[in-house]
């Protein structure tokens, strides 16, 4: 009989596939790798270091050396070692403030191991960080604060260098320019000249202040350049910056009024009672009086001066 195929697929008999069952390879346990376990343990332990170095060592100077200013116990400052060793990147601030902090002090010949101690900490960090004008400006005001104290004239001579070492790092800055020729116009007569050039060129039309301080080598320089002295100083008050030294800015002007007066100059006599008057802060004072008598007199009135102050007028 003949057969459908589909009758015969229905015949077929059906095999079943049987998988092979694979058991796993077991794996069997390494020793570590101990170079690199020791090398990464290293790099965690030098940057653990690294990170308490440069937080917590500098965070614990800065705080051991304002406690002991604030306790004014300076003199234990130089013998406390950790406060300027290890060398952070606070020391740089520490030790300009330390400097600063002394000089500003009412030191005498006594205390002249202070300041060189605190000198040689600011040449160790000029040393080291070598490109900030300020450290050697502060080390050259250090040197003028040893003349101040001992009296020995020789320290100008290495203030100099500072100052100069100052301009060269950061000659465009006018505080550089400013230090050395203030520092020259305190060294006497036979420096003011030098100072005077300095100032001239350090003066910016920008910045007020350098026309302040041309105006003080000016003035000093003696009563031919009294009128530039004048014209400079006014530029400077003009501009509303403030008054760097009002001791000295008043001493200035009055000076410069009594020689005004003497030569009969109403044009500036009028200006310097005016600034005076200003500085003073007393709008009823013996100024006053001058302003008003010119003005009504147009004409300058008597006076009279207790050196070169001016104690009375009179018609």
């Amino acid at each position: 009989m003949f057969l459908h195929p589909k009758n015969m697929a229905s015949k077929k008999i059906k095999t079943k596939t049987i998988k092979q069952q694979v058991e796993p390879i077991p794996v069997l346990p390494t020793a570590p790798d101990w170079p690199l376990v020791v090398l990464f343990s290293a790099f965690a332990i030098f940057f653990t270091l690294s990170f308490v170095f440069s937080t917590m060592a500098p965070y614990f100077q800065m705080t051991k050396y304002l406690m002991n200013i604030k306790k004014g116990w300076i003199q234990k400052v130089p013998k406390t070692g950790f406060i300027f060793t290890p060398y952070t990147y606070a020391q740089r601030v520490i030790r300009y403030e330390y400097l600063k902090y002394v000089e500003e002090q009412n030191l005498g010949s006594g205390d002249i191991a202070l300041l060189d101690d605190a000198i040689v900490k600011m040449e160790e960090s000029a040393v080291i960080e070598g490109s900030s004008p300020y450290q050697y400006i502060r080390l050259g005001r250090a040197m003028e604060r040893k003349v101040e104290i001992l009296g020995d004239p020789t320290y100008f001579k290495q203030a100099e260098i500072f100052y100069k070492k100052a301009m060269t790092l950061s000659p465009k800055r006018q505080e550089t320019a400013y230090a050395y020729g203030l520092s020259l116009m305190r060294q006497g007569k036979n420096r003011i000249e030098e100072a005077v050039s300095v100032l001239t060129v350090a003066l910016d039309k920008t910045i007020p202040i350098s026309y302040y301080y041309l105006a003080l080598a000016e003035f000093n320089s003696g009563k031919p350049r009294y009128i530039n002295a004048l014209t400079h100083l006014e530029t400077f008050f003009e501009t509303n910056q403030g008054n760097p030294d009002p001791r000295a800015s008043q001493d200035v002007y009055e000076k410069l009024f009594q020689y005004f007066y003497s030569t009969q100059d109403q044009k500036n006599v009028l200006i310097t009672a005016a600034r005076i008057r200003t500085l003073q802060g007393d709008p009823n004072g013996e100024y006053q009086k001058v302003l008003d008598f010119i003005n009504i007199h147009k004409r300058l009135p008597v006076m009279q001066f207790n050196q070169s102050k001016l104690s009375g007028t009179s018609g």
